[in-house]
């Protein structure tokens, strides 16, 4: 029904279903318009990166529409606008790290004076084997959304990873019971990820430490930074071309 829906939006407008006098209110929405996300457009809101994490930004406040990208990536003014979604984009990140800097600036100086938090506690054994088996959800499911992904389903792709985000909060209310910090000297060493700003325990198990890079608010932050790294290259190689 939804295909149907859209080939005849292609054919006759998504506004044919519409009377004479609502066609004068109605506006169509293209990937040039303003309510259309200019992030999304250019590479990837960050508003998407770090859901049911401690960084999460809430909703985006504009249009995510893979069929409107899709739309702008075939556009013949594609080359004209895509460097302005890009600095868009990369004024939003550089904001971002800025704020996230300033946090491990301060997270540095608290292990500096001895300040280190408490490493959350070990899981029972019950809630660690119910916690492998999200993690393991979460990887499958992961591994088909890559898959629709390169075999052009979006849609698809797009349903799994809401059933990914159930899971990650699933995942994030179970390690909950031992996620407080406490501020207090401790003899068990403590590092901090240079990356997303999150404390680690310093030499800890291999298992734990994946875990904590394939986060989501780790990887989304190195998706950040390495944009940052990727745009401000591509703009030094132009001006040298200029030169």
């Amino acid at each position: 029904m939804d295909l149907q829906r859209a080939m005849l939006d292609e054919l006759m407008g998504s506004d044919r279903n519409l009377t004479e006098e609502e066609k004068k209110e109605y506006k169509e929405i293209t990937w040039d318009s303003k309510e259309v996300c200019p992030y999304y457009m250019a590479r990837f809101c960050p508003h998407d990166l770090f859901v049911n994490t401690k960084s999460d930004l809430g909703p985006c406040d504009r249009i995510h529409d893979p069929k409107l990208k899709e739309s702008f990536e075939s556009s013949p003014r594609h080359d004209r606008y895509l460097p302005k979604f890009e600095a868009e984009l990369a004024q939003r990140c550089e904001k971002l790290v800025m704020d996230l800097d300033r946090r491990v600036r301060r997270g540095r100086e608290r292990l500096a004076q001895g300040e280190e938090p408490i490493p959350p506690p070990p899981l029972s054994a019950g809630k660690s084997e119910q916690l492998s088996v999200v993690e393991e959800k979460i990887k499958n499911l992961l591994v088909q959304v890559e898959s629709l992904g390169e075999a052009g389903k979006v849609d698809e792709a797009q349903a799994l990873m809401k059933k990914v985000d159930e899971l990650n909060s699933e995942k994030a209310l179970i390690q909950s019971q031992s996620d407080k910090l406490l501020m207090v000297p401790q003899e068990k060493k403590m590092a901090l990820c240079e990356i997303c700003g999150s404390f680690l325990v310093a030499n800890d198990a291999a298992e734990r430490t994946q875990s904590h890079v394939l986060g989501k608010q780790h990887i989304g932050y190195g998706m950040v930074r390495d944009f940052i790294t990727e745009y401000k290259a591509a703009k030094e190689k132009q001006g040298k071309r200029r030169d």
